[in-house]
């Protein structure tokens, strides 16, 4: 029999053939052949249940930023988690704050960082919900979503139950974890609990970060500081989602930065040299277990895929050659197209392969 609590939620919420490009921030895609929003755990469990019972896949969609759809849609159940809220506990010097999945991440960033609660300001305008954060251990500008996470609740649809699971058993790495690699698709993320500083430094390790906030003349910059510092820098590469700058129409970071052992970096150097005008170095910086990172911008415009270049409809922004933009009325199959041509041209130069970060969906 199906989960009574949220059966009538969820039969009122679902829908068929609903477009799922604008419900993504590249604007591409066909549309769910069947559509339902969960505004509880409850309406959530039904959903899952009524899509197994049908023997439909199922899609779990969040706040659409890190996707990329199939110009035939999905064949399935597209379930979008709409949970919301935020509750908080101070205890002496620490904020341990739990979000639903479906809360918008920047909105949570802003909260905790107006009340002057450190541990996750580098991560200012990454757009999304708090759910898809654990996923790939979201990080940037020298922070990740594994230093401050504490437990998380998921359901488990292996066996069907609510489960809570500490950070230790997310198995976190460098844009990874669990939830990616061996148990992808079995957990629905719910909530997310998180353990902040309470009146504590913003973390400012990031290269660029430091320069610029140097740059700005904030000598012990504040909490705030760092989170606008943060956001000046995203939106000048265009990865802030700005309805009035078309270079932000995408899914952000298209490809992770590679991260490679110390024994294959100087083969890549070699090859670097033969690319890069005299005197010009080729920018690293150090990863976890002895690796080293590349910056994925860097290999893709020496490969030759400047910013601004064009395929048909779609290209790389004008801004960050990381980031793939629609340029309007782009197709997902040209988004295949041109990543697929830009990891052979890196390939081809460099021997390194990149790693797309989108979800492909319905592909």
């Amino acid at each position: 029999m199906p989960p009574e609590a949220g059966e009538a939620e969820f039969q009122q919420s679902l829908r068929r053939n609903v477009p799922l490009a604008p419900m993504t921030t590249l604007g591409i895609g066909g549309p769910a052949h069947y559509f339902a929003d969960a505004f509880s755990v409850d309406a959530l469990i039904a959903s899952v249940w009524w899509a197994r019972s049908r023997a439909l896949p199922l899609f779990v969609l969040g706040g659409g930023s890190n996707i990329v759809v199939a110009d035939n849609g999905f064949r399935g159940l597209v379930l979008r988690v709409a949970l919301r809220g935020i509750t908080t506990r101070v205890e002496a010097d620490r904020a341990f704050v739990t979000a639903a999945a479906g809360q918008d991440w920047d909105h949570l960033v802003a909260t905790c960082v107006g009340r002057n609660w450190a541990g996750f300001e580098c991560l200012s305008g990454i757009p999304g919900c708090v759910g898809a954060t654990p996923i790939q251990n979201v990080g940037a500008y020298g922070q990740e979503t594994s230093e401050t996470l504490v437990s998380l609740e998921a359901l488990d649809l292996a066996t069907g139950k609510l489960e809570e699971l500490s950070a230790a058993e997310c198995d976190f790495g460098y844009r990874t974890s669990r939830f990616k690699t061996r148990d992808r698709e079995r957990f629905i993320i719910t909530n997310v609990t998180y353990q902040l500083a309470v009146n504590g430094k913003p973390a400012v390790r990031y290269r660029e970060l430091q320069q610029y906030i140097e740059a700005q003349g904030a000598a012990g910059p504040t909490l705030e500081q760092v989170r606008e510092s943060v956001l000046s820098l995203r939106r000048q590469k265009a990865m802030v989602i700005d309805p009035q700058d078309p270079d932000s129409r995408s899914v952000g970071s298209f490809f992770v930065n590679p991260a490679v052992p110390h024994e294959e970096l100087e083969q890549i150097k070699q090859r670097a040299r033969k690319l890069i005008a005299a005197g010009e170095e080729m920018r690293t910086f150090p990863a976890p277990n002895g690796r080293v990172k590349i910056p994925a911008a860097w290999l893709i415009e020496h490969a030759g895929i400047n910013r601004g270049y064009v395929h048909g409809n779609v290209g790389t922004s004008t801004k960050h050659a990381l980031a793939i933009v629609n340029r309007g009325g782009g197709t997902a199959r040209e988004i295949i197209e041109l990543k697929e041509l830009i990891q052979s041209r890196v390939q081809d130069a460099f021997g390194v392969a990149l790693t797309p970060e989108p979800v492909f969906v319905g592909f």
